[in-house]
């Protein structure tokens, strides 16, 4: 078990436990790899809604991985609608928009 460094909550991680990989890896790649540990589940979605914004989640981005590794997003209304950045700079705020996955599904 491992202990979030910003909540102190502890959490499994699958690097840990001996899996092939662990939870975070279905989270886009925004934040930088430190030795400072590791956040738990809750507070790294959190940390990850905060740099990404209003693309995270919403029905229309879509996550791309560059050659590096890092995620990009784009967005799936500028190919009919202009306004629309296809790549909109982070975090985005405010997108009108957005519309959550699960409304969607």
């Amino acid at each position: 078990m491992e202990k979030c460094v910003a909540c102190g909550e502890t959490f499994g991680c699958g690097n840990v436990e001996g899996k092939t990989s662990c939870w975070c890896a279905d989270l886009p790649a925004v934040m930088p790899v430190t030795d400072e540990g590791c956040l738990c589940p809750k507070c790294l979605k959190a940390e990850v809604a905060r740099r990404v914004g209003d693309c995270f989640g919403c029905a229309h981005a879509k996550t791309l991985k560059t050659k590096s590794g890092s995620a990009i997003f784009l967005c799936g209304r500028a190919e009919a609608e202009p306004a629309y950045a296809r790549y909109p700079a982070l975090p985005l705020r405010d997108c009108p928009g957005r519309t959550p996955r699960s409304s969607r599904e």
